[in-house]
């Protein structure tokens, strides 16, 4: 833990050591940053821009590089890190993008205004607001173009930092204003006016599980009466209020962290209200406050998250954090094609094949097409984002990489994926994993290839003795999928960095109903096991390290195709599809703790958040259990054809493709928010659990910690 010159044992508290020349703060308004990607951390001192290395964080930083900033001044200039740059500004209205290794000038754009305070990086894309022009900017992170500028027709400006998450940009305007920006165009998408027409010092918006934090209303004016204080609870969607507190967080600063599913901040008083802008009006009340949701009220917006790739991630975990116990269509997105393909969610943009050959970006939220790009054939593959970059395989046989912003082409590698291939009830092909920019996807060729993200040249190829039909799960350094191969299936494990087989499991095919041996169920891992499937009814819970088989589901009666992946669940069971029901397996010895008959044909992986399972049938529907509750059904609503596509959970809904060429959103049907409760403007220095977020913990924290970062606060004042 480092604070300011000291670094800190952040379990004892001990002083590790103390640097005579290395000091996190240096002036008020500099945010300075640490990279744990560089192993660096970057300061402002005067006009100079300072790395300091610090590989070894157990001994004080050595200056690894120092650039002179021309326009640097002493105060102000943020620093941001994005994607191995550093963004900083000048008073010289000017933008500039240092190399975070070795400190050259990338690009420097001309501004109409002093790039004074920090920005936001994502995607590509540097965020920042303008103070003297009132105008916020988005930059070309590589090149410095200006992409997007906005000025509101108000008399205020941007100040202090900006906040990106959803696909959204998120800042406040001393005009009063927190304005939510669509990142790629610059859009207004919405804008909340807080209680005054104008705030002294906007405050810095923190984001989490789809909600904003931060000081919307102040006290002091610029030569004006007194103001209102506010500090916001808003949905980061629509930019509607959910809950406030008349109180201040310390603007601009706004002492503001968010973790463990707890909201701690510092409340500040107002002492001195006009004719001042030292900064110095605002005093901490010596307490700490933890904020929690009591889960009494409806009025929180769930907890949001991304589900990036096939399954949600590279080991195919098929759960997300918070999901919908009821399903209303919110939107439906039509292609010209059957919908396979199972939906990717990332920063605010679905992403999805169709057979209609083409690849869709749609908005998460509204369902409006972003961008479409068209192959040579139908896709059914799912996407896999990564790095800003979309990674598909069509029919076609290639796997393509595309900009997620823009859809255009960045390269494309044939693997040989349109092999003529007799397949069994279901037409389904890999899907790519992607972990530390390498793309794992398999062929009907025989071979699992690994492909370097950013060229799409082939790293390697490992060649099974059958087609790979199934998507590879990517953990601790491996990469696992099955084989159809002539005599019986098989589990393979390989060295993700050079695709040596580690191990090789034999899994007996069933010859059943049509007589089908296609390996189509994907591999699961969790906690040192990998689960897969056979072709018919069967299941296997395999150690990772030594390849040997833990246990083994069987269900003789089963005369369905096993086309899912097993779900890991972290009270230590594995959910999985045992003929028409839904089991729950003890994850030590595979036996049952409680099945549920669905009535329905089941063939689609099913997917987990918070307790409830989500599943698509042949018979078209799509159903919630209660796993908490034996697999109780909680939920059921009709589509107009089947699915073959995977529910994908993420911003609290559920999306999914279906054979009669839509995409589908569901959203949780709930009451519309509470009313606003305030606390009377003379607060009591505890408040009451009566307010609408939930309980408020107070208490004046003692230990030493703690007494630091106080130190820094009033250190920050003068």
């Amino acid at each position: 833990m480092i604070v300011e010159s000291y670094c800190l044992n952040p379990q004892t508290g001990d002083i590790l050591w103390k640097s005579p020349d290395f000091n996190t703060y240096t002036g008020i308004f500099n945010t300075n940053v640490y990279s744990p990607e560089q192993k660096m951390f970057y300061t402002k001192v005067n006009s100079t821009i300072v790395a300091w290395d610090f590989s070894n964080p157990t001994k004080p930083p050595s200056v690894a590089w120092t650039t002179y900033i021309r326009g640097g001044g002493i105060t102000g200039i943020g620093i941001t890190y994005g994607d191995g740059k550093i963004f900083t500004g000048s008073f010289q209205n000017m933008q500039y993008a240092l190399d975070a290794k070795t400190g050259n000038i990338i690009w420097s754009t001309p501004t109409k205004g002093p790039m004074i305070f920090t920005g936001a990086y994502s995607n590509g894309l540097y965020f920042k607001g303008g103070s003297d022009d009132n105008t916020m900017y988005a930059f070309n992170a590589t090149n410095g173009n200006i992409v997007w500028r906005y000025r509101p027709d108000t008399d205020g400006y941007f100040t202090t930092g900006c906040a990106v998450a959803y696909g959204l940009v998120y800042e406040m305007n001393k005009d009063g204003y927190l304005y939510a920006f669509d990142m790629y165009t610059g859009e207004v998408v919405w804008k909340y006016k807080g209680p005054n027409d104008t705030l002294m010092w906007p405050g810095m918006p923190s984001v989490a599980d789809g909600k904003l934090y931060m000081t919307t209303g102040q006290t002091a004016q610029y030569n004006a009466e007194s103001g209102i204080s506010e500090f916001s609870c808003i949905n980061a969607y629509t930019g509607k209020k959910i809950w406030s507190l008349n109180i201040e967080v310390l603007p601009p600063r706004e002492s503001v962290a968010i973790a463990y599913g707890t909201l701690y901040l510092i409340p500040g008083d107002v002492t001195t209200a006009v004719d001042t802008i030292s900064g110095n009006e605002y005093t901490t009340v010596n307490q700490i406050w933890a904020m929690q949701n009591t889960g009494e009220q409806n009025n929180i917006p769930p907890t949001v998250s991304d589900w990036p790739q096939w399954r949600a991630d590279a080991t195919h975990s098929s759960t997300a954090e918070i999901g919908p116990k009821n399903l209303t269509v919110e939107w439906r997105f039509s292609t010209k094609g059957a919908v396979s393909s199972s939906p990717s969610i990332a920063d605010g943009v679905l992403y999805v094949g169709s057979q209609d050959k083409n690849i869709y970006a749609l908005n998460a939220y509204t369902g409006d097409l972003l961008w479409k790009f068209a192959t040579n054939s139908p896709v059914e593959s799912s996407p896999a984002v990564a790095n800003g970059k979309v990674y598909t395989g069509g029919d076609d046989g290639y796997v393509y990489c595309l900009n997620a912003k823009t859809g255009k082409l960045l390269w494309k590698t044939f693997v040989n994926g349109d092999l003529p291939f007799t397949f069994g009830n279901l037409v389904l092909k890999s899907s790519p994993a992607v972990v530390d920019e390498v793309v794992y996807v398999g062929s009907l060729d025989n071979y699992l290839y690994a492909l370097n993200g950013n060229t799409g040249d082939i790293k390697w190829q490992t060649k099974a003795k059958g087609p790979i039909e199934s998507s590879p799960a990517v953990a601790d350094g491996a990469v696992y999928f099955t084989a159809e191969e002539p005599n019986a299936g098989a589990l393979y494990k390989l060295d993700a960095a050079t695709g040596e087989i580690m191990w090789k499991y034999e899994i007996p095919y069933r010859i059943s109903f049509g007589g089908g041996t296609q390996m189509l169920g994907s591999p699961s891992v969790a906690e040192g096991l990998v689960f897969a499937s056979s072709n018919w009814g069967d299941y296997y819970c395999i150690e990772t390290s030594s390849g040997n088989m833990l246990w083994h589901f069987s269900n003789p009666t089963a005369t369905e195709f096993i086309v899912s992946s097993p779900i890991y669940v972290k009270d230590g069971t594995v959910l999985l599809i045992d003929k028409f029901d839904l089991a729950c397996v003890d994850v030590s010895n595979g036996w049952t703790k409680w099945t549920t008959y669905t009535g329905d044909e089941l063939y689609v992986s099913p997917s987990y958040a918070d307790g409830k399972v989500y599943m698509a049938t042949s018979q078209r529907h799509i159903l919630i259990f209660d796993a908490a509750n034996a697999g109780a059904k909680i939920a059921n609503v009709t589509l107009p054809s089947s699915t073959w596509s995977s529910p994908t959970i993420a911003n609290g809904k559920l999306y999914i493709g279906c054979n009669d060429w839509n995409i589908y959103c569901f959203k949780e049907d709930t009451p519309e928010p509470l009313t606003t409760q305030t606390p009377p403007p003379n607060r009591p220095a505890i408040i009451s659990s009566e307010t609408i977020f939930g309980v408020i913990i107070t208490a004046i924290i003692i230990l030493a910690t703690i007494a630091i970062i106080f130190k820094i606060y009033s250190h920050n004042k003068k």
